[in-house]
C-alpha cells in the first residue's frame, strides 16, 4: 500500500470516528449537574478536526516510525479532539478520559517497543511523562492558572513526545506557552476574557504537542 493511499485511509477512518465522537460529545454527557445550564457549544468542527488531525499525526510520525507507532499517535489525536472540546466547553479535563488513558497508552507503547525492540524509546517516554507531570505540578502550586487536569494531561503528552525524543518534549513545552500566550492575549484584547477569568489551557497544550510532532518529522 502506498503512503498516499494509507494517508487517505487514515483520514477517512478519522472522519468516521469524528462522526461518532461528535454524537457522543453532542450529548454533553461530560457535563456535571452544575454545568447543565451552560450554553450549547457547536460540535460540527469535531468531525473534520478528528479526520485532519489523525492524518496529520500519521504523516508526521510515519516519517520515522513504524506503523504501530503511527496507529498509537492517530488514536491519541482522536482523544486530543475530545479533550479539547470538553475543556473549551466546561474548562475541565475529565478523569474519565485521563485515568484510563495512562495504562492504555503505556500498554500500546510497550507493544510498539516489543515489536521493534525500541525499549530505549519506551524508557524515555516514561521518563518524559514523569518530568512533564512534575513540571506542571510545580506550575500548579504557583499562580499560573493551570489546574490538576492540565497536570495529568502533561503526563500523557510527555509519554507521547518522549517516545519521539527529548527535543520533541522541549519543543512541545515551548509551543504550549507560545500558543497559550497568544490565545490569552487575543481573548483579552477582544475583551472576551480578562486576567481574572479562567482559561482553557488544555487546547494550547494539545496544540503545542501537535506542533512538536510535526517539527520532529521536519527535522528528522
Amino acid at each position: 500500500m502506498s503512503s498516499g493511499v494509507a494517508l487517505l485511509g487514515v483520514a477517512l477512518v478519522g472522519f468516521a470516528a469524528g462522526v461518532l465522537l461528535r454524537a457522543r460529545l453532542g450529548s454533553f454527557a461530560h457535563r456535571l449537574p452544575a454545568e447543565r445550564e451552560l450554553p450549547v457549544r457547536r460540535t460540527g468542527w469535531v468531525i473534520p478536526a478528528t479526520g485532519v488531525l489523525g492524518a496529520l499525526l500519521w504523516a508526521a510520525v510515519r516519517h520515522t516510525e513504524p506503523v504501530a507507532v503511527g496507529v498509537v499517535f492517530v488514536l491519541a489525536g482522536w482523544t486530543m479532539v475530545a479533550l479539547a472540546f470538553i475543556d473549551l466547553d466546561v474548562h475541565r479535563l475529565p478523569d474519565a478520559i485521563h485515568l484510563p488513558s495512562y495504562p492504555i497508552l503505556l500498554v500500546l507503547l510497550a507493544i510498539c517497543a516489543a515489536s521493534g525492540g525500541a525499549w530505549s524509546a519506551l524508557a524515555r517516554a516514561v521518563g518524559a511523562g514523569v518530568v512533564l507531570f512534575v513540571f506542571y505540578f510545580v506550575l500548579l502550586l504557583l499562580p499560573s492558572g493551570f489546574g490538576f487536569g492540565d497536570v495529568k494531561l502533561a503526563g500523557l503528552l510527555g509519554l507521547l513526545l518522549g517516545w519521539l525524543g527529548w527535543d520533541a518534549v522541549v519543543r512541545g513545552t515551548f509551543a504550549t506557552f507560545i500558543v497559550g500566550g497568544v490565545v490569552a492575549g487575543v481573548l483579552m484584547l477582544s475583551r472576551r476574557k480578562d486576567r481574572r477569568d479562567e482559561f482553557a489551557y488544555g487546547p494550547s497544550m494539545l496544540a503545542g504537542a501537535v506542533v512538536a510532532v510535526v517539527l520532529s518529522a521536519l527535522s528528522g
